[in-house]
């Protein structure tokens, strides 16, 4: 995320906020997904269970433009796991309507 916040940067657009990167892990290595500017499940589920810090304290600080300067902790001893179920062929073309059991 901090190469395409930089870029919005130097193109005039500073970006403020959240931004999660979506990854698959393959067999050639990682690969984007998709960028989230949100907390949504699953991102939520698997990040902020590790959060040390106030996200409200977090939040005010990207606002008032002193992030930097409180940037938020988490915890280095618990551990988080969050598991999606999709169609098989996910991220690229797969059917939909079907069900997803398990």
């Amino acid at each position: 995320p901090t190469f395409v916040v930089n870029g919005l940067s130097r193109e005039g657009s500073p970006y403020v906020g959240v931004l999660y990167a979506g990854l698959v892990l393959t067999k050639t290595g990682p690969h984007v997904l998709e960028f989230n500017c949100r907390f949504g499940d699953p991102e939520a589920q698997a990040i902020l269970p590790l959060m040390d810090s106030d996200l409200f304290d977090v939040m005010q600080a990207c606002v008032d433009g002193r992030l930097s300067s409180s940037m938020p902790t988490f915890s280095a001893s618990k551990f988080c796991v969050a598991v999606v179920m999709a169609s098989g062929g996910y991220p690229g073309s797969y059917p939909q309507g079907k069900a997803i059991a398990g």
